[in-house]
């Protein structure tokens, strides 16, 4: 499975925004949790998990759901996660920056 992490905001709250590729079950994936100072960790304030019936296999269907959560990510994150899609990437933990910058934490 590839992580890819981003800390942005939705609107005036902090939110910590992780795309990734599944390989066992080769779909993308969705999270978004709150971030800020008195944020619960326990659960994301959205998963694509929770829409089972969406089609995760398509990147489309991510960028659709940003757009609908009103979150922007860089195209770099959304090209870095379908180029694990075809590489079939897994234990790949990457964050990414507005500004286009990438730091791999594992590989």
């Amino acid at each position: 499975m590839s992580r890819h992490h981003l800390r942005t905001a939705r609107g005036a709250s902090p939110v910590l925004v992780v795309v990734g590729y599944d390989r066992p079950l080769n779909e993308f994936f969705l999270q978004l949790w709150d971030d800020g100072p008195e944020a619960e960790a326990d659960e994301p304030a959205y998963s694509s998990l929770d829409e089972p019936a969406a089609d995760w296999r398509d990147i489309a269907t991510v960028v659709r759901r940003l757009e609908d959560l009103d979150v922007a990510v860089p195209r770099s994150m959304i090209d870095a996660v379908v180029a694990d899609s075809v590489r079939r990437a897994g234990n790949r933990i990457v964050e990414h920056t507005l500004d286009g910058r990438v730091t791999e934490l594992s590989a």
